[in-house]
């Protein structure tokens, strides 16, 4: 079985055109296999920089849970962070993801607006 990285990933919604954080917050899960990020990190021996591309991974997937398709030219960039967090029940897990790519998995935990 593959090692795993979770995130507790929060997405924060601005003003299009401000810039201001609009008070809200997005609150996401994910799960990084180490083998994805190892694929696309220039130092697969670093371990700090494989949980910075874990952390990308698990990012680029944002748009995809949101809104159903990939981030497109043009389109304003959210704000996130990432935390690690522990391995969620295998319950959970086995609830379909909201989006996934080469094996990184998204789920919408839910959301908190202002």
């Amino acid at each position: 079985m593959d090692e795993l990285f979770y995130f507790h990933v929060t997405l924060e919604p601005h003003h299009k055109h401000s810039g201001s954080i609009a008070g809200g917050r997005i609150l996401f899960l994910a799960e990084v296999p180490v083998n994805a990020a190892k694929r696309t990190v220039t130092r697969p021996d670093d371990e700090g920089a494989l949980l910075e591309e874990a952390k990308r991974l698990a990012a680029e997937l944002l748009p995809m849970a949101m809104t159903g398709h990939p981030w497109q030219q043009g389109e304003d960039i959210m704000r996130f962070s990432c935390h690690t967090v522990p391995q969620p029940s295998r319950d959970f897990l086995e609830h379909k993801e909201d989006a996934e790519k080469g094996g990184v998995r998204l789920w919408l935990l839910g959301s908190k607006f202002e």
